[in-house]
């Protein structure tokens, strides 16, 4: 156990259908796997938040992969989350948008950028996104 974090190995696989709805599946076993781990409520809420960004952009501008799903991995490592979310597409334009309020769309990313300790784009082989997250 390490202080203040969440115990090392803690891992979360999922296989979920390109579909609206996986970002509220994905969400709520995020909750689950960090619930009870000597993390903080906001630091919950704020990986579930995340995971839910990462997840929707991956529905609404990627593209599925060959059986019609997207990945998503978590996993605590020493006082961080690694989130890891990947789809079929590869086209359009990754960037991260204002974090203004008023806008109806475009600030997911911006969400990422302002929880994440770092995050990245692979666009070797369809696109995968990683953001690590501190839990301590």
């Amino acid at each position: 156990m390490t202080s203040g974090g969440a115990p090392d190995g803690l891992v979360l696989h999922l296989r979920l259908d390109h579909d609206p709805r996986a970002g509220g599946v994905a969400r709520a076993a995020v909750r689950e796997l960090l619930d009870g781990q000597r993390t903080s409520n906001e630091v919950r809420q704020d990986a579930a938040l995340v995971v839910y960004e990462l997840i929707n952009n991956a529905v609404t501008h990627g593209a599925p992969e060959a059986d019609g799903r997207i990945s998503f991995s978590c996993e605590v490592v020493e006082e961080t989350l690694v989130v890891i979310v990947s789809d079929g597409g590869s086209g359009g334009r990754v960037a991260v948008g204002d974090l203004d309020q008023e806008a109806a769309h475009g600030r997911g990313l911006a969400i990422v950028e302002a929880l994440s300790t770092s995050w990245s784009v692979d666009r070797t082989e369809g696109t995968i996104v990683r953001a690590i997250l501190p839990l301590g």
